[in-house]
């Protein structure tokens, strides 16, 4: 008996030749061995066959004709096949008569193999297990094609992951979005195709990665993922990961299907910050009439007891800081209520490279040294835009004054503009020190800010009177690489008047 690690090995296997086969009577089963010894799809677990000739077909025209037009000679008697056909090594009796059957054992050749009609059930059987398999095969080929049209049509990436993270699988889609084919991914961590994972998708166990927790739990998991892209740009993520076991119920690999939902995620933050201007502007009404009149009265006595000559070192110091705060809390005040007070009924229109170069002009005065760079190219053939001068030069003056502030040890400021499209563009560039994914985010929130001494109107103000123009902003940051925002204004179209509404006011 063969040890439990040797490989089976059949018979035929080891000789690897042919047999020569010649068959007597054409009773049942006759099809079914034509159909073993002529289908080459047998040859996979059978050794070659090749029919020699047919002895005593029992009348059935049919079948001599059909062997008769493939060469297949047929003979009266069987000592008349076997004394024309030596080469002959297996005789298959299909008569199904005993004493025939007993004539053929007494008189055969012992280097002839008899298989009589009783045993040739077997191969009957072996030829309706092969049609049924054929027909699984080709049943599962279509269920497969099925499924793998389906995952392919499917906008989001699906991969399937082995254990260590490896990618297995993907689907058409994530090929297509990444421009790789499969022989490039198959085998590679999902963490080391930075395309894939970006940046914080997949970082390992640590991460709130799906794949990891589907694969200690063996339940679904998902989570939302954040990545900035190659360009810069914040992308958001609906990452999920599905268990997959083998036949005996373990854990053998991980699906993961990736949902970018960027555009959806701008909807939403979009209509919460929209929901957020309305509630400041509620807000600023009450402080307004409730807070800025006990802040004028504070000021204006505190700025009246200055003036007295008497007072001590100690209470004039005191009494500045209050002075100061109320300043700046008056300050803050009209900052909210100057962002949250509704549009001008009138545009009006703007030189933007005259408003530009008026705006540097300024920075370069207040912030000139000589680490600190100006890179100005304005293209001269510009259209006027939409959009108050005042307005667009504070928003200019306000992107140049974070790019140099994002530069604290010096760098180069870029300012571009140009004809794209349906809109002017002004990109406003720095080489500073860039912004993550959770900076990304909130860029644009009322009152967020990364400076201690900032309200978080800056860029939330901007936008706001961009958008009231009818133009966008867009903005791209890299870490460690610096940061770009794109003002998009609409240009100032030759219909013989200035713009008399808001166009595209939020």
């Amino acid at each position: 008996m063969a040890g439990r690690d040797e490989p089976l090995v059949c018979l035929w296997q080891v000789e690897e030749r042919d047999y020569s086969i010649g068959i007597v009577g054409s009773g049942p089963g006759f099809n079914s061995l034509l159909e073993i010894i002529h289908d080459a799809s047998y040859r996979e677990f059978m050794p070659g066959l090749h029919l020699a000739a047919l002895a005593e077909p029992d009348h059935n025209l049919p079948k001599v004709e059909a062997l008769a037009a493939r060469g297949i000679k047929v003979y009266a008697t069987c000592q008349e096949m076997l004394a024309a056909h030596p080469e002959i090594d297996i005789l298959v009796e299909l008569a199904g008569k005993r004493f025939k059957l007993k004539k053929l054992r007494d008189n055969l050749p012992e280097h002839i193999s008899l298989i009589d009609h009783t045993a040739a059930v077997f191969l009957c059987s072996l030829h309706s297990l092969h049609q049924m398999g054929a027909q699984c095969e080709v049943h599962l080929d279509r269920q497969r094609a099925l499924i793998q049209t389906l995952i392919d049509e499917v906008r989001e990436d699906i991969l399937v992951l082995d254990l260590q993270g490896r990618v297995v699988d993907m689907n058409k889609n994530v090929l297509a979005r990444l421009g790789l084919g499969k022989e490039e991914m198959a085998g590679r961590a999902c963490r080391d195709i930075p395309e894939l994972c970006g940046q914080t998708a997949c970082g390992g166990e640590d991460q709130d990665c799906p794949f990891f927790a589907t694969r200690k739990s063996r339940e679904r998991a998902e989570s939302l993922v954040t990545r900035v892209s190659p360009q810069g740009r914040l992308q958001y993520f609906r990452v999920y990961s599905y268990p997959i076991c083998d036949k005996s119920g373990g854990l053998s690999h991980v699906l993961v299907m990736r949902r970018d939902i960027t555009a959806r995620t701008y909807k939403e933050k979009h209509q919460q910050q929209v929901e957020k201007l309305t509630v400041i502007g509620e807000m600023s009404t009450y402080l307004a009439h409730e807070i800025r009149n006990p802040i004028m009265a504070i000021g204006g006595f505190a700025n009246s007891l200055l003036r007295n000559e008497r007072l001590e070192p100690k209470d004039r110091e005191k009494l500045q800081i209050i002075a100061d705060e109320t300043r700046r809390l008056d300050h803050m005040l009209t900052n909210i209520l100057n962002f949250s007070k509704p549009a001008t009924p009138t545009m009006g229109s703007t030189d933007l490279n005259q408003t530009v170069r008026a705006a540097v002009e300024l920075m370069q005065v207040g912030y000139s040294r000589p680490e600190l760079v100006f890179d100005v190219v304005l293209d001269p053939h510009l259209p006027r835009v939409v959009g108050q001068e005042e307005a667009l030069k504070q928003c200019v003056v306000s992107l140049l004054k974070n790019s140099i502030e994002a530069m604290p040890g010096g760098g180069t400021v870029s300012i571009r503009s140009a004809l794209s499209g349906d809109f002017i563009t002004l990109a406003v560039s720095d080489t500073g020190r860039g912004m993550g994914d959770k900076e990304l985010a909130n860029v644009f929130s009322p009152f967020y800010s990364t400076k201690h001494d900032g309200y978080g109107l800056g860029l939330a103000m901007i936008k706001k009177i961009v958008e009231e123009t009818g133009g966008h902003i867009e903005i791209v940051s890299t870490m460690g690489q610096g940061t770009t925002v794109t003002l998009n204004l609409p240009p100032l179209l030759d219909v013989g008047q200035e713009p008399d509404r808001i166009i595209g006011a939020v």
